[in-house]
């Protein structure tokens, strides 16, 4: 299948007028979201129910991110770490040279001491990130785009208007283009390219090709 993160940026590709993309794009977000909640609510329990036993409460983990426009938003995941694990992060990076260095490149770590067993297959199958459906009923992240960034990782960048003018999604362009085997900064250009060209079919092959990701695995950890 081709590689769409290397065409040429040519202008949205909307099967629409372009006015009238983000309305029926939401709307397509909005009843969506509502049916694969309802659809996997069987799921989500059991692995509520796994996360538990493997270690305990809580199940949800609430991570700050920047929304559209730069506003706040908090971004739902079910917990792949051990509980109050996510605030040892610098500690982490400062004992480890190797840890530091592969973090400043992709913001990610392949073998992070801190997530759990369970988590780690969440992890592996981006089953992590289905609680970020209800985001996407409530308006504050869409099924497509880019994901959800760290307000320290758009400080000062220029990119950051343009990521920052769509909602951000649950997949994307990076997603499906060896996610955290990216750096991080071939993820911001790709993310830019995808806002730039965003459109119907655009959104219909990164959907397709998601499928694919997550069944493979490649890049999420």
């Amino acid at each position: 299948m081709e590689d769409i993160s290397e065409r040429p940026t040519t202008g949205r590709e909307t099967l629409v007028a372009p006015s009238a993309y983000p309305a029926i794009k939401r709307t397509i977000d909005l009843i969506g979201s509502a049916i694969l909640l309802v659809a996997l609510s069987p799921v989500l329990l059991l692995i509520a129910i796994a996360i538990v036993i493997d270690g305990g409460l809580p199940i949800i983990y609430r991570c700050q991110r920047l929304g559209r426009h730069g506003g706040p938003i908090e971004v739902l995941k079910f917990r792949t770490m051990h509980n109050g694990s996510h605030h040892h992060l610098e500690e982490l990076l400062t004992a480890d040279e190797e840890r530091r260095l592969e973090y400043g490149i992709s913001r990610k770590l392949r073998h992070d001491p801190r997530r759990t067993r369970f988590g780690t297959f969440l992890r592996r199958y981006s089953l992590d990130e289905l609680p970020q459906l209800w985001n996407v009923l409530i308006g504050e992240m869409s099924s497509i785009g880019p994901r959800p960034y760290m307000p320290d990782e758009l400080r000062g960048r220029p990119e950051a208007t343009t990521l920052l003018s769509v909602r951000p999604g649950i997949t994307g362009l990076w997603q499906v283009n060896g996610r955290s085997d990216r750096t991080f900064e071939e993820r911001v250009a790709l993310e830019v390219d995808y806002v730039r060209r965003e459109g119907f079919r655009l959104d219909a092959s990164i959907a397709l090709r998601t499928l694919g990701a997550v069944v493979s695995g490649r890049g999420a950890y």
